[in-house]
Protein backbone atom coordinates (compact mmCIF):
# COMPACT_ATOMS: atom_id res chain seq x y z
CA UNK A 1 0.00 0.00 0.00
CA UNK A 2 1.45 3.37 -1.01
CA UNK A 3 1.54 6.32 1.36
CA UNK A 4 -1.26 8.02 -0.62
CA UNK A 5 -3.44 4.94 -0.19
CA UNK A 6 -2.63 4.83 3.53
CA UNK A 7 -3.56 8.49 3.91
CA UNK A 8 -6.82 7.93 2.05
CA UNK A 9 -7.66 5.00 4.33
CA UNK A 10 -6.94 7.06 7.46
CA UNK A 11 -9.11 9.91 6.14
CA UNK A 12 -11.95 7.48 5.41
CA UNK A 13 -11.83 5.94 8.88
CA UNK A 14 -11.66 9.34 10.60
CA UNK A 15 -14.65 10.55 8.54
CA UNK A 16 -16.56 7.47 9.71
CA UNK A 17 -15.61 8.34 13.30
CA UNK A 18 -16.78 11.93 12.87
CA UNK A 19 -20.07 10.73 11.37
CA UNK A 20 -20.53 8.26 14.23
CA UNK A 21 -20.58 5.20 11.98
CA UNK A 22 -17.15 3.78 12.92
CA UNK A 23 -17.56 0.57 14.87
CA UNK A 24 -15.02 -1.31 16.93
CA UNK A 25 -14.43 -5.05 16.95
CA UNK A 26 -17.33 -5.51 19.38
CA UNK A 27 -19.71 -3.87 16.91
CA UNK A 28 -20.37 -0.86 19.14
CA UNK A 29 -19.71 2.69 17.88
CA UNK A 30 -16.27 4.06 18.70
CA UNK A 31 -16.48 7.08 21.02
CA UNK A 32 -12.78 7.72 21.70
CA UNK A 33 -10.65 9.67 19.23
CA UNK A 34 -7.58 7.71 20.34
CA UNK A 35 -9.34 4.43 19.56
CA UNK A 36 -10.40 5.79 16.15
CA UNK A 37 -6.79 6.74 15.40
CA UNK A 38 -5.64 3.26 16.43
CA UNK A 39 -8.22 1.66 14.13
CA UNK A 40 -7.25 3.98 11.26
CA UNK A 41 -3.55 3.21 11.65
CA UNK A 42 -4.23 -0.51 11.87
CA UNK A 43 -6.39 -0.55 8.74
CA UNK A 44 -3.79 1.52 6.87
CA UNK A 45 -0.98 -0.82 7.97
CA UNK A 46 0.86 1.88 9.92
CA UNK A 47 2.75 1.40 13.17
CA UNK A 48 2.80 3.73 16.16
CA UNK A 49 6.48 2.96 16.82
CA UNK A 50 7.77 5.36 19.49
CA UNK A 51 5.63 8.35 18.63
CA UNK A 52 3.37 9.91 21.27
CA UNK A 53 -0.41 10.17 21.13
CA UNK A 54 -0.07 13.94 20.73
CA UNK A 55 2.13 13.37 17.66
CA UNK A 56 -0.49 11.13 16.06
CA UNK A 57 -3.28 13.60 16.92
CA UNK A 58 -1.34 16.33 15.14
CA UNK A 59 -0.56 13.99 12.23
CA UNK A 60 -4.23 13.10 11.77
CA UNK A 61 -5.26 16.76 12.07
CA UNK A 62 -2.68 17.83 9.49
CA UNK A 63 -3.58 15.03 7.11
CA UNK A 64 -7.35 15.39 7.42
CA UNK A 65 -7.41 19.17 7.34
CA UNK A 66 -7.78 19.70 11.10
CA UNK A 67 -11.00 17.79 11.57
CA UNK A 68 -10.78 18.44 15.31
CA UNK A 69 -12.19 21.93 14.80
CA UNK A 70 -15.41 20.32 13.61
CA UNK A 71 -15.96 18.46 16.85
CA UNK A 72 -13.57 15.52 16.49
CA UNK A 73 -11.98 15.96 19.90
CA UNK A 74 -13.81 14.97 23.00
CA UNK A 75 -13.35 17.53 25.73
CA UNK A 76 -14.04 16.31 29.22
CA UNK A 77 -14.68 18.61 32.14
CA UNK A 78 -12.13 18.79 34.92
CA UNK A 79 -9.10 18.11 32.73
CA UNK A 80 -8.14 21.70 32.02
CA UNK A 81 -4.62 21.45 33.46
CA UNK A 82 -3.94 18.26 31.50
CA UNK A 83 -5.34 19.88 28.38
CA UNK A 84 -2.91 22.77 28.67
CA UNK A 85 0.03 20.34 28.62
CA UNK A 86 -1.57 18.33 25.84
CA UNK A 87 -2.25 21.49 23.83
CA UNK A 88 1.39 22.56 24.17
CA UNK A 89 2.56 19.12 23.07
CA UNK A 90 0.11 19.13 20.19
CA UNK A 91 1.34 22.55 19.09
CA UNK A 92 4.93 21.28 19.11
CA UNK A 93 3.91 18.29 17.00
CA UNK A 94 2.03 20.48 14.54
CA UNK A 95 5.13 22.67 14.24
CA UNK A 96 7.26 19.60 13.65
CA UNK A 97 4.91 18.32 10.96
CA UNK A 98 4.77 21.70 9.21
CA UNK A 99 8.59 21.84 9.18
CA UNK A 100 8.62 18.38 7.58
CA UNK A 101 6.20 19.56 4.89
CA UNK A 102 8.40 22.60 4.19
CA UNK A 103 11.50 20.40 3.88
CA UNK A 104 9.67 18.12 1.44
CA UNK A 105 8.69 21.08 -0.71
CA UNK A 106 12.30 22.29 -0.85
CA UNK A 107 13.59 18.85 -1.89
Amino acid sequence: MTSKQKQAKVRKVMREFKAGTLKGSSGEPVKSRQQAIAIAMSEAGMEKKEKSDAYWDAYIDAMCGSMSKGGMKEEEEGEEEGNMDANAAEARCKGYLSSLRKRRKKA
